[in-house]
This record gives structure tokens, sequence and C-alpha cells, in this order.
């Protein structure tokens, strides 16, 4: 195998890995509460509504305004990245790849932005 076959797959192999990541660490995250609140429970502790609200809630609930912003400008940003990247290779078959791969989150990115800036107007 070439060495320039191996770019594209530890980017997916990479990339797979962080969502996985992500995915099972926030699962895991979530079995925690609910062990925690199962002995509570088991003890005879006392659980007001409120404190079953902030464990549902534990992270900070944004507005979806705030998180089409957030999200256009990751998305955005990795693929003004890949575009910079693809300027590193000699060979025009990476570089095309590296840009053509990159437009995706990029345009994804400028679509949330868009939402964002449409949604401003509505309130």
């Amino acid at each position: 195998m070439g060495e320039e076959l191996w770019i594209p797959i530890v980017m997916f192999i990479s990339l797979a890995a962080v969502i996985i990541s992500f995915f099972y660490y926030g699962h895991k995250n979530k079995l925690a509460t609910m062990k925690t609140v199962q002995k509570a429970v088991e003890n005879g502790s006392n659980l007001t509504p409120e404190l079953l609200e902030k464990l549902s809630h534990s992270k900070a609930v944004q507005p979806p305004r705030i998180k089409d912003l957030r999200r256009g400008i990751i998305l955005s940003a990795l693929g003004v990245a890949g575009v910079v990247a693809s300027f590193m290779f000699s060979s025009p078959e990476p570089k095309e790849f590296f840009r053509i791969i990159s437009l995706l989150p990029l345009f994804i990115g400028a679509g949330f932005l868009l939402v964002w800036k449409l949604n401003r107007y509505n309130d």
C-alpha cells in the first residue's frame, strides 16, 4: 500500500474513534446517574422533583439558536482546516480529495450559520 492511501484510512478511523468515544462516555455518564438515583431510592432518600429535573438536565440547556451558532462555527472551521491542509500535498490527487471531503463540513457549517442568522430575526 502506498503512503497516500494511509492518510484517508487513518483520518476515518480517528473520526470514528472520536464519535464512538463521545457516545460511549455519554452513555456511561447516564448510567452512573441512574445508579446514583437507584441507590438513593434504596436508601430511602427523599428525591424531590426539582432534584430529578436537575439530574436529567445536568448539562447546561442552551437555546437552539446558540447551538446552531456553535455547530456552524465548528463545522465551518473544520472545513476550512481541511482546505488549508490540502495545500500541504504536492500531488494533485490528495489535494482534490481533501478539498472535496472538506466541502461537506464547510457547507453543513454554513447551513447552521444561515439557520442561526435567520432565527435571529424571528426573536
